[in-house]
Formats: C-alpha cells, sequence, structure tokens
C-alpha cells in the first residue's frame, strides 16, 4: 500500500535501522548518491531495491528518484537514513492513505524528534512532507514546505 524511498550517501552507520524500521513495506528503493562506505552492501544485503546516481542537488536527486523509479504503490513515503517512523506513524499512514480525500497530493508532518520520526499525533498541517501520492511530479526547493503539483 505504500512504497517507502530512502536518499543516501555514506550511511552506513544509519541505514541498518533504518531499514528495520520500515520492514513493513514491499516496496522499499535506497537511492544512493555513489556512498563510499558499505551503505551499497548494506541495502543490497537486506535485498531492498539499490539505485545509484551522481548528486546534483537534494531536490533533483528526489525529483530523479520520484520520476525513475518503479515503484509499486500510489503513495510513497520519503525519509532520510537516519529517521525512523514509529508504529504508531506507520498505522496513521496506512490509514489516511487508504481513504485519501480527493484533491489530496501529501501529508506533511512536524519532526517531534531530531534525528527521529518518534510522533504520537503524526500527521501535522505544518512541517516536512514525508508521503506523497506518486502522480505528484515536482519536488521544490523554496526554503518553505514544498508545493504539490499535478501534472
Amino acid at each position: 500500500m505504500i512504497s517507502v524511498l530512502i536518499l543516501t550517501k555514506n550511511e552506513e552507520s544509519d541505514l541498518p535501522g533504518c531499514l528495520e524500521s520500515v520492514s513493513w513495506s514491499d516496496d522499499v528503493f535506497v537511492f544512493d548518491s555513489f556512498s563510499t562506505d558499505g551503505t551499497a552492501e548494506i541495502a543490497r544485503g537486506r535485498g531492498v531495491n539499490f539505485v545509484q546516481r551522481k548528486f546534483d542537488g537534494y531536490s533533483k536527486q528526489r525529483n530523479a528518484a520520484l520520476d525513475e523509479l518503479p515503484f509499486r504503490h500510489d503513495w510513497i513515503f520519503i525519509l532520510d537514513a537516519d529517521e525512523r517512523p514509529t508504529p504508531q506513524l506507520v498505522e496513521e499512514m496506512r490509514k489516511a492513505a487508504s481513504a485519501v480525500p480527493n484533491g489530496v497530493d501529501g501529508y506533511r508532518m512536524r519532526r517531534s524528534t531530531p534525528r527521529y520520526l518518534l510522533i504520537t499525533s503524526a500527521w501535522y498541517a505544518a512541517g516536512r512532507l514525508t508521503i506523497r501520492v506518486k502522480s505528484t511530479r515536482s519536488w521544490r526547493s523554496t526554503g518553505r514546505p514544498a508545493n504539490l503539483n499535478r501534472p
């Protein structure tokens, strides 16, 4: 029901915990910027999809992943390797993705802890975008919350 996208660069210390925290998804992609540590081996060893692309900016990297990867599900949960969704967040994402109001392309969430997504009330009106429908095409780096644009 929800695909996962993790963007990485030299994340061998954080990636194992991140992958464990998203083991509930049957469609996980690690989109890597040619790490020089053990990131590739960790991802491949866990059996997730591993793709590399030269880094040319955060928004471009994210857009390339969203445009190029063959996600199985309409909804994509995007996180960094140092973030961990709590079981409560996973449950709320599943509920939200299964009953989406018309016109909703994504959900924004506020971080409660700097390095982990330890959320008790997960969905919040402000914050960073973490789950979006794959038919939206553009991730804009504007210094404020992203705008979602339908094609």
